[in-house]
Parts: C-alpha cells; structure tokens; sequence
C-alpha cells in the first residue's frame, strides 16, 4: 500500500511541469478602441492555441500600451507597425504580418485633394497620441494632438481640425456616428499601408521560432486572411443593416 502511494505521489510529480506549462497564461497589452486589436487577438489566439497556450489581452491608450510591454511587465505588444522594436528595445518583431492597416485622412470638405503625406502641410491635423504611424507620417508638420479617437472625431466637428489622421477599420463606426450626428458626409483619403507585426518582450524570445513557424503556416493557409474578411464582413453587416 505504501508503495503504491509513493509509485502515485511520483506519477504526480513529474506529470505536474507538464499540467502547468499546458495551462500557461501570456499577457499582452494593445491598443483600446481599435478595429485591428479586435482582428489581431483573434489572429494571435488562434496562433497561441496552437501552440497550448492561453492569451489574454490588456487594452491600453496607445503610448501606455507600448510603455508597459516594453517594461516587461507583460509578455509583449498585440501589434505594432514594422520595427518599433528598433525604439522599444526590449521588444522582438516577429517577421510575419498578422494584418494590414491603412493609414487615412478623414476631412468634412469635399474640396480637400490628399495623395500622401506631403499634402497634408496646408491643412489643420490632428492626430492620437501614440499612435506610431501617424506621429511619424506628420513629423514635418504642425499637429494637434488628441488622446482618443472620439475626441479627434470631437474637434472635426468643431472645426478645430480640417484634417483627422487614424487607422481606416478603427474609423469606420465613429465615422458613422460623426455622419449621423452632424448630418454630413466624410471623405476619405489613403495616405499609406502598414502591414502589422506581433511583437514578444525579450523574456519570452524562446517562443520567436516556433511561433513564427505558426505564423508562417496560418499566412499560407488563408487563415489570417479569412480572420480578417470575417471582421470586415461583420461591420459591413452592421453599417448596412444587414
């Protein structure tokens, strides 16, 4: 009897690294209110699953999202643009794009002619705080800088702004409420395209080659392009009524 109680106690012991690493939990902030976290959590759940690990996801304003998973006080960023990590040192790129972004203009003048950020230089901007590729995009020009989305949305309507710079899919549903609300139309301009990148805190780079490995098999199966179809599909459905 005593031997099948320590033949058990050690059946426990060494299946329990394995029960545990099974039952792993990775933490990553991203940024709040955007339409490409949303496509992104479900890319890299997908990617994680396969590899029987659990995510969960903190949604943060964008220049706090980036602060706290360069601090390491999360296993890493949900998604940035290519090479934020050359700025935020202690994070790695994964070289596979989980998604697509495009950057765009948004303006209430019909008259406004965009083709790039150059054009930009006679207007009115303003832009979100944090956000990588807009800040970028308008270095060499004057902009007025907001905290949230709404509130870009808030001084368009002001006309504080002749020009708001943002994510198109993150646009669409305040641009609508905008359109209902003020009773008159947007125009929007495609200013670039970013393709859009996972990125781990250094702690964890043993998982870089195996998940980019999964990556690279979700990229050639169509899964990551029917995650994002999927999500258009739904807030096209819910702009159309449909």
């Amino acid at each position: 009897m005593k031997k099948g109680l320590l033949g058990f106690i050690a059946i426990l012991f060494f299946l329990c690294p394995f029960s545990i690493a099974a039952q792993e939990q990775l933490v990553f902030t991203g940024i709040e209110n955007s339409s490409y976290a949303t496509i992104s959590k479900r890319v890299m759940r997908e990617a994680y699953r396969r590899l029987n690990i659990n995510v969960k996801f903190s949604d943060l304003p964008a220049a706090r999202s980036l602060a706290v998973a360069n601090s390491g006080r999360v296993d890493g960023e949900l998604y940035r643009i290519k090479n934020i990590h050359l700025k935020y040192k202690n994070l790695i790129m994964l070289p596979v794009p989980i998604g697509i972004m495009e950057g765009v203009a948004i303006t209430t003048n019909p008259q406004i002619s965009l083709q790039d950020w150059e054009s930009l230089a006679p207007y009115r901007v303003c832009i979100r705080n944090g956000v990588k590729f807009a800040e970028a995009g308008t270095k060499k020009i004057q902009v007025d800088v907001s905290n949230t989305n709404e509130h870009l949305f808030h001084n368009l309507g002001l006309d504080r702004c002749d020009i708001i710079v943002l994510a198109r899919l993150t646009s669409i549903k305040l641009a609508q409420d905008f359109e209902k609300e003020m009773k008159k139309p947007v125009y929007y301009h495609v200013l670039q395209t970013y393709p859009l990148f996972h990125y781990l805190h250094k702690k964890n780079k043993k998982l870089v080659l195996e998940l980019t490995e999964i990556l690279k098999e979700m990229e050639q199966d169509g899964t990551i392009a029917n995650i994002r179809a999927s999500y258009i599909e739904e807030i096209s459905s819910a702009k159309y009524g449909s």
